[in-house]
């Protein structure tokens, strides 16, 4: 990227102009509704995702595989919401981009790292639930995790780099009405190294992922429809669903053969956890596409500035994931419930499903009185 002279208009502080173009652009109600919006997704969504954070580094027994990923998936969010939504919050407020302008580059940066590195883990939960349920595998360890998540951390440093090294420009300042934050597009010629770096950011960040989601649930299904299929058939052998994964069939047949040690898979909880991976899945595809497809549209075409009008629109929705992830952890992971009242005891009465057995738990006194026996007088 070629930065802008110190002497041209792009750099320093938003002018007054743009502000009269905002005004025309986007309402003042509609910046005060998505004002507040923002304002909640960052206080929910950042708290919830750093209190995941904190959960796994100070809690050993919480360092499982699935953990560690959201775990990286939750501190990519806290970025996003703590860091990056309140420079949007800035824009949408004055009008323009009111700060210097190498901040309005490094957002569009540091944002498009960890859209990657987030959804890079999500793509590894789905995969690592596909093995062992289809598969019946279980592969993902501490260590191989800390290693996954130290690659995808390099993968997204390497794909967002490009755009630093003179691979198309970053929107100057100041900014269209409508947009929050500098965004990567194609030079004006549109020369094909550009449009070939649009497209591969679109597959790295969203169509890879949506595949190797539908594909992992597409098995996932198809397994769990066979087993139903095997459970109410009447041969009685249920060791595909009992966790067990059996030896070879030639070890079997021959009662003298060495036979390979069982291997133990609590398939039970994996597919448990199934339906949490199923709705964080389902909850990207829905709120990531608008702003996938539009920045894919405008890489593309020169003639669709206008649809600026709604990015606002298209980048709150984006922000919708990682807001509403604690959420879901909190309300399908009961072990992270259970953590959360063990580390933070205060959160128990803002919690609106607490269970007695969770306050128990976190203050015997208050539920149980110890009443000790009146001695007889003599």
């Amino acid at each position: 990227m070629v930065w802008p002279e110190a002497g041209s208009p792009s750099v320093g502080l938003g002018n007054s102009s743009s502000n009269d173009s905002w005004g025309d652009s986007v309402a003042v109600g509609e910046r005060a509704f998505l004002g507040f919006v923002g304002v909640v997704m960052a206080l929910v969504g950042g708290i919830g995702n750093g209190i995941v954070v904190v959960l796994v580094c100070r809690s050993a027994a919480m360092r499982s595989a699935i953990n560690l990923l959201l775990a990286a998936m939750a501190l990519s969010d806290t970025v996003i919401l703590l860091l990056l939504l309140p420079l949007d919050l800035i824009t949408l407020a004055g009008g323009g981009w009111l700060l210097p302008s190498p901040l309005c580059s490094a957002h569009a940066f540091l944002l498009n790292v960890m859209q990657i590195q987030g959804v890079a883990a999500l793509s590894v939960i789905c995969v690592d639930r596909y093995i062992i349920i289809v598969r019946q595998q279980e592969f993902l360890t501490p260590c191989i995790t800390c290693c996954i998540i130290v690659v995808s951390w390099v993968v997204s440093l390497a794909v967002s780099l490009p755009a630093f090294l003179g691979v198309g420009i970053y929107t100057p300042l100041p900014l269209p009405p409508g947009l929050t934050h500098c965004e990567w597009r194609p030079r004006e010629a549109r020369p094909p190294g550009d449009l070939v770096f649009a497209s591969f950011t679109f597959f790295v960040i969203y169509l890879l992922p949506v595949l190797v989601m539908s594909f992992s649930f597409a098995g996932i299904l198809l397994k769990i429809r066979q087993n139903s299929a095997k459970i109410h058939s009447s041969d009685g052998r249920r060791d595909s669903y009992a966790g067990v994964i059996p030896a070879a069939q030639g070890d079997v047949a021959s009662p003298t053969s060495a036979r390979r040690p069982l291997v133990t898979v609590d398939l039970r909880y994996k597919t448990q956890t199934l339906t949490t991976v199923i709705v964080l899945s389902v909850v990207f595809f829905l709120w990531r596409s608008p702003l996938h497809l539009s920045q894919l549209a405008h890489a593309f075409s020169s003639h669709l500035d206008v649809s600026y009008k709604v990015y606002p629109w298209l980048l709150w929705c984006a922000y919708v994931p990682p807001a509403v992830n604690p959420v879901i952890y909190t309300a399908r992971i009961k072990k992270f419930r259970n953590a959360v009242v063990d580390v933070f005891p205060c959160l128990l009465n803002l919690l609106p499903c607490t269970s007695s057995a969770m306050r128990r738990l976190s203050n015997p006194g208050a539920i149980y009185m110890i009443h000790h026996p009146r001695r007889e007088s003599t």
